[in-house]
């Protein structure tokens, strides 16, 4: 029982040195395991560290070879901006020798003002020229002392001002102006062109177009009254005349006696109102001049007068004419002027003496109509519409009418036409 008991207690023994040894092994795998696991931790962190540094390392260096490439590439543009500047300078220095060679030396009349005051501050040489004013004197003034103070309402006119010069005169001026900036002060230039002779030529041929419009309307008024004197002298005259032969003619178709003397002056009033018509148709056809010349055609119209007017004595006086050289136009003109003027005198004058003297002088043809009638006040005549016709007729070719009159000594017209 004893070694039965001792046998269980070795056995127990054993188990429990067994078991013992077991959970020894067992706590030296696991204390081997965990140093194991911890120096593969430490491993990995070392290697981890490692490679953190070496990516730091490889990012600070990647750092500063941007900063390196920043500075240099910085250098270079500052360099090039260095260069750049340097040229503009240059070809600023350039441009404003050139800009200020041009301003000078241009033909049209410049000049740069401050914006704010008004005052010159550089003037070229054009300018200077045109206005009479030193350099040094148009510093001392503005834009407003050359302009004309009564200008005010006319600048509305797209760059048209009126300036004045230094001696007084009124210019009239175009101008154009470019904004810009001179020694950091907003300032202006400006360009003149001097208009004041196309304004006058402007000015004059509104005058001529008035004035021909009034000539316009004086020959309309000529040509009506004409129809108007044509018209009387139809009915008072021609028509009479007709109508006294008529009556003859009737008289005479029942009255067997007396039909011979009354055909006979039917006949005679029917031979005036021939006559009658043929004057009136003389003076309304233009002459063939070209056929008969103007001295003839003077002459016809100097005899019909003389036929009509018992006491009228007219005189034609001619000096170096040359028919050839005058044009065809010119003559005409000639012819009328006379027409016109002797029509007057016979009407009005109540004269018994004319002369017609037409001459050659030079290159003019001057023709003198002179009558010894009752004459009028020159200064306070109007014009009537003889003479105005005569005026418009001369005018259209250049020529110059003169009358010399006075009341009692007779009229003198003196009409002057360049060849």
């Amino acid at each position: 029982m004893r070694v039965a008991i001792g046998k269980q207690i070795n056995n127990g023994i054993v188990i429990a040195v067994a078991i013992v040894m077991v959970i020894v092994a067992l706590s030296v795998w696991q204390y081997w395991l965990l140093g194991h696991i911890l120096v593969e931790e430490r491993r990995q962190l070392w290697e981890r560290r490692e490679a953190n540094l070496v990516r730091a390392s490889q990012l600070q260096w990647s750092l500063w070879a941007l900063s390196a490439a920043v500075v240099v590439l910085a250098v270079l543009v500052l360099r090039k901006v260095r260069v750049n500047l340097r040229e503009a300078r240059v070809a600023r220095k350039s441009s404003e020798e050139k800009y200020r060679m041009l301003f000078y030396k241009s033909p049209l009349p410049k000049w740069i003002y401050d914006e704010d005051t008004l005052r010159f501050l550089e003037v070229n040489d054009a300018a200077v020229r045109l206005y009479g004013y030193s350099e040094e004197e148009f510093q001392q003034l503005t834009l407003a002392d050359i302009r004309l103070k009564e200008d005010a309402e006319e600048r509305s006119r797209a760059g048209q001002w009126r300036h004045i010069r230094k001696d007084g005169e009124v210019i009239d001026v175009e101008v154009t102006a470019h904004a810009l900036e001179l020694d950091g002060r907003r300032a202006r230039m400006m360009a003149v062109v001097d208009v004041t002779e196309r304004r006058r030529h402007e000015l004059e041929l509104q005058v001529m177009n008035a004035d021909l419009a009034k000539r316009a309307e004086a020959v309309i008024v000529a040509q009506e009254k004409e129809r108007t004197e044509i018209g009387k002298e139809l009915h008072d005259n021609v028509n009479q005349i007709l109508g006294a032969s008529n009556l003859y003619i009737n008289t005479a178709m029942t009255d067997e006696e007396m039909r011979q003397e009354l055909l006979e002056r039917s006949t005679e009033l029917v031979s005036n109102a021939i006559n009658e018509i043929r004057k009136i148709s003389k003076s309304l056809i233009t002459p063939g001049l070209r056929e008969i010349g103007l001295i003839e055609s003077i002459e016809d119209i100097i005899d019909d007068l003389k036929v009509a007017g018992d006491r009228l004595t007219i005189d034609l006086d001619l000096q170096n004419i040359a028919e050839e050289q005058i044009e065809e136009r010119r003559k005409l003109t000639v012819f009328r002027i006379v027409q016109e003027q002797l029509n007057n005198i016979v009407k009005h004058a109540r004269a018994t003496r004319v002369l017609v003297r037409l001459s050659g002088e030079r290159d003019h043809i001057v023709l003198t109509v002179a009558d010894n009638g009752v004459g009028f006040d020159v200064s306070r005549h109007r014009k009537g519409v003889g003479i105005t016709n005569i005026i418009s007729r001369a005018e259209l070719f250049n020529g110059r009418v003169e009358i010399q009159s006075m009341p009692g000594e007779g009229c003198v017209l003196t009409v002057s036409l360049p060849m």
